[in-house]
């Protein structure tokens, strides 16, 4: 049962404010326009187009547009319904939502109750739509693109195999919704002789077309895929959901504990859970102001975006016109966090991503009545930006952290296994460049973020001084966020390699600069054979291109170690072996030993002794 109630002065001016926008925008037709449209309506004939009509919530103001909010109580209670708790859990309610929510309440259907007793946290639309029965038609078939609904289907597909249990339960539920055909459909349905899982083998066999499974079962099909087409049966979850902007999971629980209510609020157009706020409750007596309670806490108020460019964002409250208490639930104060999430839709209205941006967030900064001016902070390009369109959806979400910390975890791309162990992270100040160290992650990868005053944290992965990932947080949200980035611990063993190369030329540079030195001065004392003894000892240090090759042979390692995913830090890894190849061109050349093999024939020639040379007399005598 819907409700939707408001005090009289209240509904007045939201009806006047209504009636008054409407007339501004309607466009102006001539009665003789009129005529004409009206006659051309009747001379042509009639057919369903219920499905292609806009629904008139859609032609509501943004500003003055209530909430459609579906209650789903889940209860191993008799004592503790819907039918029950319906009455003073609205009465509690219209205490915030008044004028701001059109609220039903209603039992959980079975599918959603079993997941919620199961887990709270996992909650996902995939799985609490996972039971609904849908036609998973293969995405090779030569006319899958053409088939788009269940009243095309019936002239592309011979047969649709379906188990003897699952047919009768989808012909009823058919008979009920009054489309007992389903268009058509109905007739192309052909009994299998098994049960689901045997039904399901035979998706990749060349004689199956398609199949009436559940949503859950079709997701799992790969090579090909499914294109699943939905039902015109009753008692869909997805249907269901579709029909409002919040839906509340409500799961009231009794055990020797102690009771508690656990709410988890799903944003409908994105198809995302919020955390879950859990209350306890000690009676029977006050378990609806203990829901009313925890569904309030649980409630996030949207923020469409109008305009967002690389760090700022524009946006307006929804029912921001109905809100006249600053501190109502529904609001959006200066300084609070949100969730930036998108959708994009097919021609066909059917999302084809649809979200959070992960590692993104905005910052509540200005106020003007309903419109909100936001601070865009990301870890990755992109995101918020693009060209608008109808098929095109951009909000955000109030975001309330219920908990004092989340634990990060960091680990190697696509390798769980992996963690990133010893890395370093710091925090960056939002209005400035200062830094602050927070800490280091443990053996597994982990590190415990606490919220703050500020409910924002803009945080910095580094690791041997090179920055690997900004990651901005909203400590407390969720209980555990995971990155996944690109480890350079390949890029620290190149560098320290390429330190222990630079550190040998330098060595190595000395070691010739001394031997030369001694060799000539064994030379001018007339000492030929140690002369030539160094020279021998100086012909054996390693050389150019000894110490080039093996260079070689390394980076080569290293690189295939990195992989092509990582363009960054090949790059690195290439310069810093290309500035040490330039370097040991210069310090180690064989000019050195030519000239001292000279410096020997000069002293051969002049009966076993270096003749003074000229220039090192002039030199000595400067």
């Amino acid at each position: 049962m819907k409700r939707f109630t408001t005090d009289p002065t209240r509904l007045i001016f939201i009806t006047a404010c209504l009636a008054l926008l409407s007339l501004s925008m309607a466009p102006s037709l001539s009665a003789q326009t009129a005529n004409e449209a009206d006659e051309a309506t009747s001379s042509e004939p009639e057919e369903d187009t219920s499905a292609a009509q806009p629904d008139p919530r859609d032609e509501e103001p943004w500003d003055y547009s209530p909430y459609r909010v579906l209650i789903w109580v889940v209860s191993r209670d008799p004592r503790f319904t819907a039918d029950t708790l319906r009455e003073p859990v609205l009465e509690y309610l219209d205490r915030d939502f008044n004028a701001l929510w059109r609220t039903t309440i209603a039992d959980a259907p079975p599918p959603v109750a079993t997941a919620s007793f199961r887990s709270m946290e996992d909650l996902t639309y995939d799985q609490i739509a996972a039971s609904d029965p849908v036609i998973a038609v293969k995405r090779d078939h030569e006319d899958a693109i053409r088939i788009q609904s269940v009243r095309s289907l019936p002239q592309y597909v011979s047969s649709v195999a379906v188990t003897q249990g699952m047919q009768a339960n989808v012909l009823r539920r058919a008979a009920e919704y009054g489309d007992p055909a389903m268009a058509g459909t109905a007739a192309k349905l052909q009994p299998f002789d098994g049960d689901a899982i045997a039904l399901s083998e035979t998706w990749n066999e060349p004689s199956t077309e398609a199949l009436l499974v559940t949503r859950g079962q079709a997701t799992t099909f790969a090579k090909p895929g499914a294109k699943i087409i939905p039902l015109p049966v009753t008692g869909l979850v997805a249907s269901t959901v579709e029909e409002y902007d919040k839906v509340f999971v409500v799961r009231i629980r009794q055990h020797a504990n102690g009771s508690t209510v656990a709410v988890s609020e799903m944003e409908t157009l994105m198809r995302l859970f919020g955390a879950v706020v859990e209350s306890p409750f000690l009676s029977a007596y006050d378990l609806p102001n203990v829901v009313g309670h925890t569904i309030t806490r649980a409630f996030s108020p949207m923020v469409r975006i109008d305009d967002a460019g690389q760090k700022t964002a524009t946006g307006m409250i929804r029912a921001g016109n109905l809100i006249l208490d600053p501190e109502s639930p529904a609001n959006v104060p200066v300084g609070s966090a949100l969730q930036p999430m998108i959708r994009k839709n097919d021609r066909n209205g059917k999302p084809i991503a649809v979200g959070r941006i992960e590692w993104a967030y905005l910052i509540a900064t200005e106020r003007d009545g309903p419109n909100v001016n936001m601070d865009y902070y990301s870890g990755m390009a992109g995101g918020l930006q693009g060209r608008k369109n109808q098929r095109t959806f951009k909000m955000a979400m109030l975001l309330r952290p219920q908990r004092d910390d989340t634990l990060l975890r960091l680990h190697v791309k696509g390798r769980e296994d992996l963690p990133l162990i010893g890395y370093e992270l710091y925090e960056r100040e939002l209005k400035s460049k200062s830094m602050s160290f927070v800490g280091r992650t443990d053996w597994n990868g982990r590190l415990a973020i606490e919220k703050t005053d500020h409910p924002l944290r803009l945080l910095y992965v580094k690791n041997g001084g090179a920055v690997l990932a900004r990651l901005p947080m909203v400590p407390g949200l969720t209980p555990k966020e995971v990155a996944d980035l690109t480890g350079d611990d390949m890029r620290l063993q190149a560098e320290a390699y390429i330190r222990g190369v630079q550190n040998a030329i330098i060595d190595l540079v000395a070691i010739r600069k001394l031997l030369a030195a001694r060799i000539r001065l064994r030379l001018k004392k007339g000492q030929m054979k140690e002369a030539e003894e160094l020279l021998n000892a100086l012909r054996d240090q390693p050389t150019n291109e000894q110490l080039a090759d093996d260079m070689g042979r390394k980076q080569g390692m290293f690189l295939k170690e990195i992989g092509t995913r990582n363009p960054n830090q090949r790059r690195k890894v290439d310069i810093m072996f290309k500035e040490t190849r330039e370097m040991l061109g210069k310090q180690i050349n064989p000019t050195v030993i030519r000239d001292l093999e000279v410096d020997v024939q000069r002293a051969k020639d002049n009966g076993g002794k270096l003749p003074d040379d000229p220039k090192e007399d002039d030199e000595a005598a400067a």
